[in-house]
Order: structure tokens, then C-alpha cells, then sequence
């Protein structure tokens, strides 16, 4: 879609998809704050994962404008502890998961376990797990509805898989019609547990992350206020928050 203006690429990306919508989802209800959630200290690790994104971009504008909005981390604990599905917009941002575990993993095999973020206390030595992580554009069918729509193949596959995207984790790296079709998704009722939305530039990726931050439902997620991000930060990101969860079991 290159040579067209990014406005019109805005609009498009949002009809098609309401087009697509043959049957409307409800309005979602909005889900009481829990115990679980009020125990939660999001400060202390909001500051981690803040810590771990500015490290691997080495940008600390990382630091001071990231968002964080309906208690993320402790959605994100609660679906690591439900072992939901995560659900990728392309093979290189599951790809940049995978390889981080790895190399968190090799860390803790030759390291002395350390202190968390800002402590001198000794902190839980932990082996991270493997999850179950799903790119929606490798969907069987995402290619030929993606051609038939002209949307990407990370936006069909998450229009396909709508309904199991549900109490999951969504991470999406680079794809910003994926991030707008979750979004949608979400306003129409079927909520993630957690949205990690990181697509890079200065177009419809900006606009996707901030139609993220602003969305009227109470959605759990991160982005970044700015124009930058990446599948490098978006894997930090959720590999920290699966070391906060497995160093408190």
C-alpha cells in the first residue's frame, strides 16, 4: 500500500474490517477489580519491565514513556498461571520469544541467582518455560483471506481466530493492522488477558498504538507512546513478565 496517504490507509484498515463483522459481538462488560489484582505490586515490576526495554533498544525513552494501562502485570501473571495460548503477529516475533527464553535460560544456567529490580536481596533462580505460542499469520487460511481482502496475513489471522484470542496473550511486534483488528476484536467483546502492542513508525503504526492506549474497554496492555518499538522489545517485555511470574511461585 506504499505511495498511498497514510490517512486513507487508516480508513480502510477500519472499514474493512467493520465489514467483516457479520455478526455483531456484545458490548463488553466491564470485569470488577479482584483481590488477586489489588495484591499485586505493579510498580515495583512496571519499573522492571520498564528497566529490561530500555536495556535491549538502549533508549531510555523507554523509561519514561511506556504505558501501562488496567493493571497489565497482573493480567499477565494471571494468564501465565492459566498457561493461555500466546498468539503472535509474525514468525519473527515468535521467533524473538523463543530466542529470549533461550537466552534467559542460559543465563540462569551460569549465573549466581541476583537480586530483583533495585534490591540487594537474593532473588529465586528460575528455568522459564516453553509456551504455547501461536503466530496467527501461519493460519491455514489467513493467506487466501488476507488476498482476498487486501489486509495482511496477521490481520486476517487475527479476524479468523477472534474467538479463541480470548483470555489469551496478544504480542504483537510489528504489524499495525494486526494491532487495529485487535482492538476491534476487544471492543466487540472478546477481551485478551494482556496486549503487548510494539509495531515501529511513524504512520498507521502510531495510530494502531494509540487507538490501543485510548480504547474505551478496560483492556490490559503495554505500548509505547512514541513512534519506536520492535519485536526485540515486545519479547523483553513479555519474557520479564514470565520471569516475575515463575521467581514468585
Amino acid at each position: 500500500m506504499s505511495g498511498e496517504d497514510p490517512k486513507d490507509i487508516e480508513i480502510s484498515i477500519s472499514e474493512i474490517y467493520d465489514q467483516l463483522q457479520h455478526v455483531p459481538m456484545p458490548t463488553p462488560k466491564k470485569e470488577p477489580k479482584t483481590e488477586e489484582f489489588n495484591e499485586i505490586h505493579d510498580n515495583v515490576n512496571e519499573n522492571r519491565i520498564r528497566k529490561v526495554c530500555t536495556e535491549v533498544s538502549g533508549d531510555i525513552d523507554y523509561k519514561r514513556h511506556l504505558i501501562f494501562k488496567t493493571h497489565p502485570v497482573a493480567a499477565g501473571l494471571k494468564a501465565l498461571k492459566n498457561e493461555s495460548t500466546i498468539y503472535t503477529d509474525t514468525p519473527l516475533m515468535r521467533a524473538a520469544i523463543l530466542s529470549r527464553i533461550q537466552e534467559e535460560n542460559e543465563k540462569a544456567a551460569v549465573n549466581k541467582p541476583r537480586g530483583g529490580f533495585d534490591s540487594d536481596q537474593p532473588a529465586k533462580k528460575v528455568v522459564l518455560k516453553i509456551p504455547e505460542i501461536i503466530c496467527v499469520a501461519e493460519h491455514p487460511k489467513a493467506e487466501e483471506f488476507a488476498k482476498k481482502h487486501n489486509i495482511s496475513k496477521s490481520m486476517a489471522g487475527f479476524m479468523i481466530l477472534k474467538d479463541d484470542v480470548q483470555s489469551s496473550i496478544v504480542v504483537i511486534g510489528k504489524d499495525d493492522p494486526a494491532l487495529l483488528s485487535v482492538c476491534r476484536v476487544a471492543e466487540r467483546g472478546s477481551m485478551p488477558y494482556l496486549v503487548l502492542g510494539f509495531p515501529a513508525g511513524i504512520n498507521t503504526q502510531m495510530t494502531s498504538k494509540e487507538y490501543l492506549a485510548d480504547i474505551p474497554v478496560e483492556l490490559p496492555l503495554i505500548t509505547m507512546a512514541q513512534t519506536k518499538g520492535g519485536v526485540e522489545t515486545a519479547a523483553a517485555c513479555l519474557v520479564e513478565l514470565m520471569k516475575i511470574y515463575e521467581e514468585g511461585l
